[in-house]
């Protein structure tokens, strides 16, 4: 378990970075296709690492709206599922370019290991969308 959760802090680690670089590329590199991610009760499939950076942009787009800056990211929990799949919830906390807190919430991911390296498959991101609802700057609005 000790090795399942630092190769997963090692992938939480290199998304951030691609999360504050805004490099919507690097971040669908991050996942295997398709993907889902579910917001808000609605799923969204994405079929291509293009068809996702696409997506991306546009939430990084919203990103840069809202001033943010840093990401903090800790993983609450991590649970090996099969040998090459694992499920994990993590902390998400945004920060303005005063290190001031934003939003945070909670996200699970479904992580699948691809040629040694762990991706995404699957993201349950409905505690973002309440989050940005609640600070009254809504998630796609």
């Amino acid at each position: 378990m000790t090795d399942l959760r630092s190769a997963l802090a090692a992938w939480c680690a290199s998304y951030v970075r691609a999360f504050e670089a805004y490099d919507a590329d690097a971040i669908a590199a991050h996942w295997t296709y398709p993907s889902l991610t579910t917001q808000a009760g609605r799923s969204f499939a994405f079929k291509s690492d293009e068809h996702f950076s696409k997506n991306t942009s546009r939430l990084l787009g919203f990103y840069k709206a809202q001033d943010v800056r840093r990401v903090v990211r800790h993983i609450v929990d991590a649970q090996a599922i099969n040998l090459d799949t694992a499920r994990m919830t993590v902390s998400d906390e945004m920060l303005n370019s005063a290190d001031e807190p934003l939003a945070e919430w909670q996200a699970t991911y479904i992580m699948q290991r691809v040629d040694d390296a762990w991706k995404a498959v699957m993201a349950i991101a409905d505690g973002e969308v309440e989050a940005w609802a609640a600070r009254g700057t809504p998630l796609g609005g």
